[in-house]
């Protein structure tokens, strides 16, 4: 008798416990990395940032997306127009250095403006969000490089098969 009464009292206390847990998860409703909208939510959580600044770094976001466009579009365009050229064997090959040329800059100028836009993005932060984010970033460096199931790191994945270039199955 004592023993039906202990086994339900934990079986009580751990139905409450998961429907606690449940109920706990479901109100912080953070997204998961990877998913739409998960990094603007770790910025705007973990930096306390302002409605002000929440609207500036959505405006620079709509902005840099538009400008991503245009280039996948340039880089696409001269991307087709290299192939059909590189398909010809009576191509120009003159024709096909200048284009090589072309993606060249248009990749350059590319590299320009991110970088030219990381400097932008930084003035929308205080000093001391800037070094907490620094701090973040550092530290999910650090965690990534650390990963045992990484690409070129002896971690369970690679255990279990027994290295690089030896399958044991």
């Amino acid at each position: 008798m004592k023993r039906k009464k202990i086994v339900s009292w934990l079986s009580f206390v751990l139905m409450i416990t998961f429907i606690y847990s449940l109920a706990s998860a479901q109100a912080v409703n953070r997204p998961k990395a990877g998913h739409p909208g998960w990094w603007p939510q770790v910025l705007k959580d973990a930096l306390q940032l302002t409605p002000e600044q929440e609207k500036k770094l959505e405006e620079f976001r709509q902005a840099r997306q538009q400008e991503a466009k245009v280039h996948r579009e340039k880089m696409d365009q001269l991307r087709t127009e290299w192939r059909k050229l590189m398909a010809d064997p009576k191509a120009d090959e003159q024709k096909i250095n200048s284009l090589i040329d072309q993606m060249a800059r248009v990749r350059a100028d590319r590299m320009k403006a991110l970088y030219k836009n990381k400097k932008e993005w930084e003035k929308i932060f205080t000093p001391e969000q800037l070094k907490k984010l620094e701090e973040y970033r550092q530290d999910f460096r650090h965690r990534w490089e650390t990963r045992p199931d990484r690409p070129g790191r002896r971690g369970p994945l690679m255990m279990r098969r027994g290295g690089f270039g030896q399958e044991t199955y």
